[in-house]
């Protein structure tokens, strides 16, 4: 059995030679551009950021996204909760104004009623509208009255519908943090100069 060689260290080889590697390229043209910067010029650096992203342009009063996300979020877990309610109502024989008894239940278009703003509302906020914070505070105010209609009925569920109108209006009141706003309008309400002009 023979030993296996050492293979040859990078430094034992020789560099190919210029005519070993073909033919060289014409010089380029004097007054194209060059890799390299003038001398004195600083070189980019090469991590630059890129450019920002032609999406939909933001308007007054729109959410920025994070805030745009947790208003979403708000308004689902507000449908899903009232969904909530639905599934336990029906499973435990308890009945809240909007559903009615089992024997007896309300139509369709009564029981769905409670959903109609939350849904709206997330919709709304997935299409990036405007002004989402006020129409939170309203959904807010009609989610409570569905849970005012439960009190003395089943306050258990009229408690719960009462959070969750009370959860739908804390988030939709935090959202105003993060509207978006002109910047002459921040600046008269501080009373500075607009800096645009």
């Amino acid at each position: 059995m023979q030993p296996i060689p050492d293979p040859p260290s990078a430094d034992a080889q020789d560099p190919p030679s210029r005519d070993a590697l073909g033919p060289r390229l014409p010089a380029a043209d004097a007054g194209a551009a060059s890799d390299t910067p003038p001398p004195g010029a600083q070189a980019p650096f090469p991590f630059t950021a890129p450019p920002p992203s032609a999406a939909a342009p933001t308007r007054d009063g729109q959410l920025t996204t994070g805030w745009g996300t947790a208003f979403w979020l708000a308004w689902a877990g507000v449908a899903g909760g009232l969904a909530a309610v639905w599934y336990s109502s029906r499973t435990l024989g308890l009945s809240t104004w909007w559903l009615g008894p089992e024997t007896e239940p309300r139509l369709i278009v009564v029981s769905l009623l409670p959903f109609v703003a939350p849904l709206a509302l997330a919709i709304q906020a997935l299409l990036q509208r405007p002004w989402l914070p006020w129409l939170g505070i309203g959904g807010a105010v009609i989610t409570a009255l569905v849970g005012v209609g439960d009190i003395g009925r089943v306050n258990g569920y009229a408690s719960i519908e009462l959070l969750l109108a009370a959860g739908g209006l804390a988030v939709s009141t935090a959202c105003f943090a993060g509207m978006l706003r002109r910047p002459g309008v921040e600046a008269a309400a501080a009373g500075l100069p607009d800096a645009a002009t």
